[in-house]
């Protein structure tokens, strides 16, 4: 090999360095980009819920985040479906715009959630005569 050859590798090995160098960073940038975006999402996934449910209810959600995570696991998939995530920009757009929502999800939504998702049943007991029974079997009968 002559002198002329090695530099041309060297400039071809060169070359392919800067390539993959390039593309190491591109990868970089992107999963951070996109990191940015989970975050800034999951803000705005935040300041939605804080805005729409009651302050009691925004309040006890959080404590069921603390104490029973796939509890609030549960109700947060009921409340923040796929189609939310989607339409979180139009969704902060509508309530800036208007200044809040008319009316806020109740504590009494939350709990309802939190039963189902723990799959407690109610139960309302009605006594006719000397039988007691559940009101689901009452009704049917």
């Amino acid at each position: 090999m002559n002198e002329s050859d090695k530099n041309f590798e060297q400039h071809e090995l060169e070359k392919i360095r800067m390539r993959k160098m390039k593309a190491i960073m591109d990868a970089k940038k992107h999963q951070e980009l996109v990191k940015d975006r989970v975050v800034s999402i999951s803000d705005k996934v935040e300041y939605v819920l804080k805005v729409v449910l009651a302050p009691d209810a925004y309040n006890y959600l959080n404590s069921l985040k603390n104490k029973e995570p796939n509890v609030y696991r549960a109700i947060y998939n009921e409340l923040i479906n796929p189609e939310v995530i989607e339409s979180i920009d139009y969704l902060l757009a509508i309530i800036q715009q208007r200044g809040g929502v008319p009316k806020q999800i109740p504590l009494d939504a939350i709990i309802y959630l939190e039963r189902k998702a723990k799959g407690i049943r109610s139960k309302i007991q009605v006594k006719r005569g000397d039988d007691l029974m559940d009101l689901g079997s009452f009704l049917t009968k």
